[in-house]
């Protein structure tokens, strides 16, 4: 005790804000914005607790009291004012006191007001006084004045934590609601007793309290680069969309990553990836601009820029794209760096986190090297690049709304001279982009896996076609299904399949499995693995879009497949030597006993030269397009000079559907 004060709570409040400023410098959480309020904060505080120690002192005289209680009480409402920051730190909301100085005054205005009174205290004691080296309060301290423009603050920080309280767990929820009656408790003790020092003590322990749940820089930073983590890139992104934050976001993606990974050691990979942040955060330094960047992993980098107006965004990122595709030097010595730039300027070309991420994910995927930076507001065809930042949705939607119909384009036999096949073909028509081609959303299909789901879709369908009566009225023998490198590989695919064909009671006999090729040796084991056991239960298969992509002989002389379908890159092709390799192709195909068809045929012309060719089969647009099943039907039908049925009533095919199932 000092003077009839109890200091020991201020003692331990000293060593307390000391320890936690040491720990945030030591650690670099003050590299984030809400990181710099908070140590703003606790250097307030400390402050705070060491005038308060030598404020009740009466050995000093009149005027050292006076002044340190001044100052006293303006680091309690300026550490008020900067908690407040810290919680618009918090949920990203800073950048909106940012863009409008009239709202942050608003803001600074009860430190301000504190501030003038204790000013003009010198004058009014209206505050406090100090009379024989003794303080005293005045007329606003025993009203409680000063405690209120306190209380404004965290008023406000409240406020602001309600509204956003989704961006936070319960452990951080709990954190910042204890502060509240811990601080309001400590408030009132010191109102009641002045001779209690309790009330920065508090402050103290619910700074340790968020320090511990909040500035931990292992849930959100990568020591070894330097770098926050993509978990913390997402969580950023949610925020900033929530806030309706103006950001500019450059994506950065190292092509060659995979090909240094194979041949550099775990500690030369880490230096490459610090050689790379350090030259994103050289370019924000050239350019004056304050960043956060971020470590995604595969390669992938991001630095969101906090110009609030994308000033020089677009400079930035054509100079940190000359930066990244030249030789880089790093600590073992020098490596050959390929990227590709992507600018995205949010709220502008994007307002949800969940399109962004798209549009990552989809950028990511570009093989090549890009000519320039990729910029989301100068892409041309926007409807499709939208179409592909958003296809993950697309397809789930597809499957909940049954949305993916199966068309059927008719295959012309040689031979028989009839339509005896036909090639199921998948299409999507969704509510918001109509027609989607098949390119955009099977690839992204394979990706998420969503793809094998299709497959029972589509199998399910020609499976119930086949058993129809008009399968066999038509005079079709078989249908050809797709399937995909994914599908292939899936150990269950057997079971998938034989499901539909039990399910409705047809032949293996009348399925041909197209399979498309691949050079991932593991693939291919585990292609002819699946394709050894549908072989076994009576599938047919053949080999897809022949003359496309690499075409390895090899592969294609082991593969069990009676078929193969020259792809139109052959077939429709005007140059002589695409000709030479048509035919020898054919001659190939020939010779190894393999039945040929003729994909892409368009004209009467290409159709003449392939009906007295060598081919077993013939497709394309000159017979028609894909057609929904009804009109695919039609077709034959016509062809055949076989009557249409007249179509019975949407009930009555359903009764007669539920009949089928029920037996």
């Amino acid at each position: 005790m000092i003077d009839g004060y109890f200091v020991y709570m201020d003692i331990c409040s000293i060593a307390l804000f000391m320890g936690m400023i040491f720990t945030v410098i030591y650690r670099r959480t003050y590299m984030t914005s809400s990181g710099r309020f908070f140590l703003m904060m606790l250097i307030v505080g400390l402050a705070s607790s060491v005038v308060d120690v030598f404020s009740i002192s009466t050995h000093l005289g009149e005027l050292p009291i006076f002044i340190l209680n001044s100052i006293y009480f303006s680091c309690r409402v300026f550490l008020a004012f900067c908690f407040c920051l810290y919680i618009l730190g918090i949920t990203d909301n800073w950048h909106k006191f940012h863009r409008k100085p009239w709202l942050f005054m608003l803001l600074f205005t009860p430190f301000l007001s504190i501030l003038g009174l204790l000013i003009a205290n010198w004058w009014t004691h209206w505050v406090f006084t100090v009379d024989g080296g003794i303080y005293q309060r005045g007329m606003l301290l025993n009203y409680g004045i000063m405690y209120a423009c306190i209380m404004i603050y965290f008023l406000v920080a409240l406020i602001y934590f309600i509204v956003y309280r989704s961006f936070f767990d319960n452990k951080k929820r709990f954190a910042i609601i204890v502060l509240y009656p811990l601080e309001a408790i400590a408030l009132l003790l010191q109102h009641i007793r002045p001779d209690w020092l309790v009330e920065i003590s508090a402050t103290a322990i619910a700074s340790l309290v968020i320090m511990n749940i909040f500035e931990r820089p292992e849930d959100y930073y990568e020591p070894e680069l330097e770098l926050k983590k993509h978990s913390s890139f997402e969580e950023d992104c949610y925020k900033a969309a929530k806030t309706h934050k103006e950001t500019s976001i450059i994506f950065v993606k190292i092509v060659n990553e995979n090909a240094l990974n194979q041949k550099l050691t775990y500690k030369e990979q880490i230096s490459v990836r610090k050689t790379i942040g350090a030259l994103m955060k050289t370019t924000a330094k050239d350019f004056s601009q304050r960043c956060e960047f971020y470590w995604l992993g595969r390669g992938q980098y991001a630095t969101v820029v906090m110009n609030y107006g994308h000033e020089n965004a677009e400079a930035f990122a054509h100079t940190l794209r000359r930066r990244l595709n030249v030789p880089a030097k790093t600590d073992f010595g020098i490596v050959d760096l390929y990227s590709n730039i992507a600018l995205v300027n949010t709220p502008e070309d994007t307002t949800s986190a969940e399109h962004l991420f798209a549009f990552l994910e989809n950028f990511i995927h570009i093989p090549g090297i890009l000519d320039s930076v990729l910029e989301l507001s100068k892409i041309p065809n926007r409807k499709d690049f939208e179409i592909n930042m958003n296809m993950e949705s697309i397809i789930k939607r597809a499957i909940m709304q049954e949305r993916f119909e199966v068309y059927y384009q008719p295959i012309y036999s040689v031979k028989d001279k009839a339509f005896t096949r036909a090639e199921a073909l998948l299409r999507l028509k969704d509510d918001t982009y109509g027609e989607i081609e098949p390119t955009l959303f099977l690839p992204e299909a394979e990706r998420n896996g969503a793809i094998h789901k299709i497959g029972d879709i589509v199998f399910d369908s020609v499976c119930k076609f086949i058993a129809s009566p008009e399968f066999k009225k038509a005079g079709l023998e078989k249908i050809e299904v797709n399937l995909s490198v994914s599908q292939c590989m899936h150990e269950d695919l057997p079971l998938h399949i034989m499901d539909a064909v039990k399910r409705y009671d047809i032949s293996p006999k009348s399925i041909t499995l197209e399979i498309t090729e691949t050079n991932d040796e593991y693939s291919i084991k585990m292609m002819e693995d699946n394709i050894k056991v549908l072989k076994e239960l009576g599938f047919s298969f053949s080999l897809d879009d022949y003359g496309q992509g690499y075409s390895n002989m090899d592969n294609v002389s082991h593969m069990p497949v009676e078929m193969i379908k020259l792809d139109r890159s052959l077939t429709a092709s005007e140059n002589p030597e695409m000709k030479v390799m048509f035919e020898h192709s054919l001659k190939m195909i020939r010779d190894l006993k393999k039945e040929v068809v003729i994909e892409g045929v368009e004209t009467e012309e290409i159709l003449s030269k392939f009906e007295t060719s060598l081919c077993d089969y013939i497709q394309g647009y000159y017979f028609s397009k894909p057609l929904p099943k009804e009109d695919f039907i039609s077709f034959l039908y016509e062809k055949k000079g076989i009557k249409m049925e007249e179509k019975k009533p949407k009930d009555a095919e359903c009764k007669e559907e539920a009949q089928v199932e029920n037996e």
